[in-house]
């Protein structure tokens, strides 16, 4: 059985369509991108699997639980947990205290007895956890450091770690390397691979970089005009005709 099963989802603003009967399957171990142009319907796509909106019609099951409408926290919870376009940071609070808090709000908790703290033994365990997160990620020399005067690739891979703290089975990023340069891009995807195959996570990413997608993911869904186009490997999708005509060119596909 597949760890995320999408069926039939649709979500409607109105009059707009913004996605339309979309069914997606991902497998564990899986790491699947999902392209397509601005607008296609995808960040949408991702707020309806996270619980931030309600389909209008279809069901999302997550590891065998029907999570379709369940509010966020429920789904993180469960095991899905998603990053943001923007930088979901703490920006006054520390690196560490930034994966803290993470940990602590998405377990239900309030932002004061986040801050606060709980059982004086439960925290050492949780502070040890996310030390663990930080290292993994290389954000080790900047744990004391404020979230906000980070460079920008750091905040973003602070933004994962902030996923990461909730333990999830499936983690989706969106546009995890938007604004970074090429080595700060080698790393963040070599975090993804990592991610799959030293704590078995299964990936989904939403990516406007094609050599990023092309080079980390093993199969790819394509989103236009909120409708599935067509799925493959890396190259069928650079190949695939309609991907091209929808991208307005194959320049933007090129890996």
């Amino acid at each position: 059985m597949a760890l995320l099963e999408i069926k039939g989802l649709t979500k409607r603003f109105g009059g707009l369509l913004a996605v339309n009967n979309v069914d997606l399957s991902i497998e564990r171990g899986e790491i699947r991108g999902i392209i397509g142009p601005n607008g296609a319907g995808k960040t949408t796509l991702f707020n309806l699997v996270s619980g931030t909106f309600a389909p209008t019609s279809g069901t999302i099951t997550f590891d065998g639980e029907v999570v379709s409408g369940k509010k966020p926290s429920h789904i993180a919870r469960a095991g899905l947990v998603r990053t943001f376009q923007r930088n979901a940071l703490f920006p006054s609070y520390t690196v560490l205290e930034n994966v803290m808090l993470s940990r602590h709000i998405q377990s239900d908790e309030t932002l004061l007895k986040a801050i606060l703290g709980t059982d004086r033994r439960d925290e050492e365990m949780n502070r040890a956890r996310c030390r663990e997160i930080l290292a993994f990620l290389g954000l080790t020399p900047y744990e004391n450091d404020l979230a906000e005067n980070l460079a920008h690739g750091h905040q973003r891979i602070l933004g994962i770690a902030n996923a990461l703290a909730v333990e999830p089975k499936l983690i989706m990023l969106d546009e995890p390397v938007a604004g970074m340069n090429p080595t700060e891009t080698a790393t963040v995807t070599d975090h993804i691979r990592r991610l799959r195959d030293e704590w078995n996570m299964t990936v989904v990413l939403v990516e406007h970089d094609m050599r990023t997608v092309m080079e980390t993911c093993e199969y790819i869904s394509v989103i236009n005009f909120g409708e599935l186009l067509t799925e493959g490997t890396p190259e069928q999708v650079s190949a695939n005709p309609k991907v091209i005509e929808a991208y307005l060119g194959s320049e933007e596909l090129e890996i």
